[in-house]
C-alpha cells in the first residue's frame, strides 16, 4: 500500500502552503460579527446538556463560552425537516468549538452553513473502487462536511453521540490545505513530516489489523481513507483520550500540539449522549 499524499505533502512545500493560506485567509474571513451572548439561564442549561462542559478548567471554560458566541454569531443554521430551537443550536455549537478552543474562530472561516436533519439521511454516493469499477448507491449518514461547506448533521445521531460533530468540525479542519486528506494547517512549530510519519504508519497499521481478523485500535472506520482515520481519531482524543494515549501514543501526541489541549488531564473518558437518551 502507497500512502503517498496522504497525511501530509513534501517539506518541501510546507512554507509556501502556509504563506498561501496565511494570505488567503485575509480574503476568506467573513465580516467580524458581534458575538451572540447567551443568558445565564441559557449558558447553565447548556451546561446541563453537554457533559464535557463541567470538564473544563475555568480558562477553558471561559474561552469555550466566547467560541460559542462567536460561532452562533457567524454560522447560519438551517433546519431540514425540524425546527431547530435555540437550545439545540447552542448545543451543536458547543461541540463544534471544542475543536477550536484554542485555534481560535478563524479556524473555520472557509464555511459558514449548518444543516440539521431531523434523523440519519442519505444521499446519493458515487465512487470508483481499486479495480476501477463504478458505483453508484444511497448511503445512510449522519453527519457530512464538504469542503467549503455546508456541514450537515442529524439531530438524532447528535443526541445519541454528540462526538459525531466534532468528527464533522474535524473534516473543515482537514479542509483548511485545499484538500481532504487527514493533514490540516500545522502551526509553525509542528513537523509535517513527523505528522505524515506518524498518521500513515498508524493508517497502514489498522489496515493490517483488519486483514488480520484482529481486533483494531480504533474504529474500523477509521481504515475508510486518511481523512476518516484523521476524524475518528479526534473523536477518540477528545471522549476518550485515555485509550488513544495508550493505545496509539504518537497520535495522540500530534493532535495535542496540534488542538493545544491535553483532553486525558480532564477525564480519561467522556460521555457524548445527552442527558435522558440512551448511552
Amino acid at each position: 500500500m502507497t500512502l503517498r499524499g496522504h497525511f501530509g505533502y513534501s517539506e518541501g512545500m510546507i512554507q509556501d502552503l502556509r504563506n498561501l493560506f496565511q494570505g488567503l485567509g485575509r480574503h476568506l474571513l467573513p465580516t467580524p460579527a458581534t458575538p451572540v451572548t447567551l443568558t445565564e439561564p441559557e449558558w447553565a442549561a447548556l451546561r446541563a446538556s453537554v457533559p464535557f462542559i463541567e470538564l473544563l478548567s475555568a480558562d477553558e471554560t471561559q474561552a469555550l463560552r466566547e467560541r460559542i458566541g462567536q460561532f452562533l454569531a457567524r454560522k447560519t443554521f438551517k433546519g431540514i425537516g425540524l425546527e431547530l430551537q435555540p437550545w439545540q443550536r447552542h448545543l451543536i455549537s458547543a461541540y463544534s468549538c471544542l475543536p477550536i478552543l484554542r485555534l481560535g474562530i478563524d479556524a473555520y472561516r472557509d464555511w459558514q452553513t449548518l444543516l440539521v436533519y431531523p434523523d440519519t439521511f442519505a444521499p446519493e454516493q458515487e465512487w470508483v473502487d481499486e479495480t476501477g469499477v463504478h458505483h453508484q448507491a444511497v448511503v445512510p449518514q449522519a453527519g457530512e462536511a464538504w469542503e467549503r461547506g455546508p456541514v450537515v448533521l442529524s439531530w438524532n445521531d447528535i443526541a445519541a453521540d454528540g462526538a459525531v460533530i466534532v468528527h464533522e468540525m474535524a473534516h473543515t479542519l482537514d479542509a483548511g490545505n485545499g484538500d481532504v486528506n487527514g493533514f490540516p494547517p500545522l502551526p509553525a512549530n509542528m513537523s509535517a513530516a513527523a505528522w505524515t510519519a506518524a498518521f500513515s504508519t498508524a493508517y497502514e497499521a489498522l489496515h493490517e489489523e483488519i486483514e488480520r481478523g484482529e481486533e483494531p485500535a480504533i474504529d474500523p472506520y477509521a481504515a475508510t481513507d486518511p481523512a476518516e482515520f484523521l476524524a475518528v481519531a479526534c473523536e477518540y482524543f477528545f471522549f476518550a483520550p485515555g485509550y488513544l494515549r495508550e493505545a496509539l501514543p504518537e497520535i495522540y501526541g500530534h493532535l495535542s500540539d496540534y488542538f493545544h489541549q491535553q483532553p486525558h488531564l480532564r477525564a480519561l473518558e467522556i460521555a457524548t449522549h445527552l442527558p435522558g437518551t440512551a448511552a
